[in-house]
């Protein structure tokens, strides 16, 4: 059996960095410290997305209100800043888009090189938090913070975590084996 594709990663990044058609293709889950060494090579920019549970079998989404009528069914997410960790990007985004302030840590569940060359955020951090049973069902909320989406509205709400509805083709369902395989049974 041949090296995989992230071995190849690791030996380009401790050299000279891998290259965009190196892992242009690649869709798996990587290391963490070695997801990070490879957005540093290539200066790619980081994205957390965070997963919220009641429940084992429940999964916290978010959709914009008429205003963004394709941006579809996601879950919370955003840019790593320049020196901040990804974990604390983790608890900071789902506290601006969702209003939630859950105590941490997150738990880190895997990360992954995003296979698409346009996207502005190449590699992607999945994390899991559990949020109290009281939480509600759904609500709304104003998005905080200084990135573009401040002030806009998210619906959010808990969603079966098998039939979530996560608009696919975006990564958003990309970490939920890794939750699965995370959450207790």
């Amino acid at each position: 059996m041949g090296p995989r594709a992230t071995d190849c990663c690791a030996s380009r990044c401790q050299n000279r960095g891998p290259t965009l058609s190196a892992v242009s293709d690649l869709d798996e889950s990587i290391p963490f410290d070695e997801a990070r060494a490879v957005a540093r090579a290539n200066r790619w920019r980081e994205k957390c997305l965070v997963y919220v549970t009641r429940r084992p079998d429940e999964i916290l989404v978010l959709e914009h209100t008429d205003e963004y009528p394709t941006a579809g069914v996601q879950v919370p997410a955003g840019g790593v800043d320049p020196g901040e960790a990804p974990h604390t990007t983790a608890l900071r985004e789902l506290a601006e888009e969702t209003g939630l302030h859950l105590p941490g840590p997150a738990t880190h569940l895997e990360s992954r090189i995003w296979p698409t060359d346009d996207a502005p955020s190449r590699i992607r951090h999945y994390y899991w938090l559990g949020a109290p049973s009281t939480t509600p069902d759904r609500w709304s909320h104003r998005v905080s913070g200084t990135d573009g989406d401040r002030g806009m509205l998210f619906w959010l709400s808990f969603r079966s975590r098998i039939e979530h509805g996560l608009t696919p083709g975006y990564g958003w369902e990309s970490g939920l084996g890794a939750l699965a395989a995370a959450l207790p049974t």
